[in-house]
């Protein structure tokens, strides 16, 4: 049987010359293949991280993933141990918090929410010593949200800072 005008056998049926042209589509393969294997060994988001901070009035808890996907919901929860009572508990979250973020849900509801400046203001008013004060917060990152945004957290009673947590979210699409 007779080759077709433009078909050269040796290079299109026997594939002479393209050896290492099978191995770069497999590499090319598996890297695209190892995106979501490093996802669901949880490398680009969600596992969730404490950070802390001690005053002598207060000790404030933040547990959060500092790592998360475009479109992912995740839950946020911080604690407040006054020490002290607190007359007027205020929570300033960094408008990192918001950027490119859905705010789903807010547990418990504050007493009023302001902003100043860079910061949301959560008033929670009056928190007696030696009880644990939970809130939980329920986000969704927007898809079209990628990078770094810096995400500090401030506790005050009435106008004093009692101390700051200075973290990092790292947004991956």
């Amino acid at each position: 049987m007779e080759t077709p005008v433009g078909i050269d056998r040796a290079r299109h049926r026997e594939l002479a010359g393209r050896g290492r042209h099978v191995w770069w589509r497999r590499i090319a393969l598996c890297v695209i293949a190892a995106i979501p294997v490093l996802a669901l060994l949880d490398v680009f988001g969600q596992h969730a991280s404490t950070q802390a901070a001690d005053s002598p009035a207060a000790q404030l808890l933040i547990n959060s993933p500092s790592h998360v996907r475009g479109g992912l919901v995740f839950t946020t929860e911080i604690t407040i141990t006054p020490r002290e009572a607190l007359k007027d508990a205020q929570l300033y979250l960094d408008n990192g918090w918001f950027q490119g973020m859905t705010l789903n849900a807010l547990q418990p509801t504050p007493g009023t929410e302001t902003a100043k400046g860079p910061w949301q203001v959560l008033d929670f008013g009056k928190l007696p010593a030696a009880t644990s004060f939970h809130i939980w917060i329920a986000w969704q990152v927007n898809p079209t949200n990628t990078g770094r945004h810096p995400q500090d957290v401030a506790l005050y009673d009435g106008s004093t800072q009692l101390m700051i947590i200075q973290r990092t979210i790292t947004i991956f699409p």
